[in-house]
């Protein structure tokens, strides 16, 4: 009679011990299974999408930024070579034929006219866009002792009635008919007539450079005229960006330039 207690006994270890091992081995494959269940795969990030003929060699040439980076004000939260303080019409000199020297460099505006299209900058197979538009014509001479790289240079637009923000939405990162600089300032790309190309280059001593313009548009999100533009309260600025003489700016206020 012992002897079959003592045998109970042991048949009743074995079979708590193996319910034991068998609670056990659940609860590790529980374990694993929320484990598999809880890892998440990170979408893939949309690749950033330019308008054609955008390429980082423009940039470079003609905003001092070879980056095809989300512009400033677009959420990214990063640091906009481009953005500066808003100008003012104070230090800027005026009148037709208006000459400003930076960094070896005598910047003239020849002619300054407003347009109702865009039709000085079609290349084959663009649509005219009609709207309110800048053509700023100008002549920059080298007259400094050395060669002067134009890359190094960025050229802008400040007016009171310039929305900068409102670029992105139309242009996206081409910077050409404008790109966010301040609230009111857009930086633009000079401009080859002859070919519609970035004009920057390197000058000789002495050496001109002629046939170049910037164009802006004036009112990205509209046709109709921008009211708050005019050309007694829009000032081209010229920076320097690189080289000797980085962070200079020079102004010219457009006021009494015919169209």
């Amino acid at each position: 009679m012992w002897d079959d207690l003592r045998g109970s006994g042991s048949l009743a270890r074995v079979a708590k011990a193996l319910a034991i091992i068998a609670v056990m081995a659940s609860l590790v494959l529980l374990a694993a299974s929320c484990g598999k269940a809880g890892e998440q795969v990170s979408p893939a990030r949309d690749e950033q999408k330019y308008p054609p003929g955008t390429t980082g060699e423009m940039l470079a040439e003609t905003t001092g930024s070879g980056s095809l980076a989300p512009l400033a004000g677009g959420g990214d939260g990063g640091e906009d070579p481009e953005k500066e303080t808003d100008a003012t019409a104070d230090e800027a000199v005026e009148g037709p034929g208006a000459s400003v020297e930076l960094a070896g460099v005598r910047f003239t505006v020849v002619e300054a006219r407003r347009r109702d299209s865009n039709d000085t900058v079609l290349s084959a197979g663009q649509p005219e866009v009609p709207g309110d538009y800048l053509e700023v014509e100008i002549l920059a001479e080298n007259v400094s002792d050395g060669v002067v790289d134009l890359s190094e240079f960025s050229f802008r637009l400040w007016s009171p009635g310039i929305d900068a923000g409102s670029y992105e939405g139309y242009y996206g990162a081409d910077p050409r008919f404008g790109r966010y600089v301040s609230d009111n300032m857009v930086s633009l790309v000079l401009l080859d007539y002859a070919t519609l190309q970035p004009a920057s280059r390197k000058l000789k001593a002495g050496e001109p450079l002629e046939g170049a313009f910037l164009f802006c548009d004036l009112n990205p999100s509209s046709v109709a005229r921008n009211q708050g533009v005019a050309k007694d309260n829009t000032n081209l600025v010229v920076r320097k960006l690189r080289g000797d003489g980085a962070g200079e700016e020079a102004e010219i206020n457009l006021a009494g330039y015919p169209d």
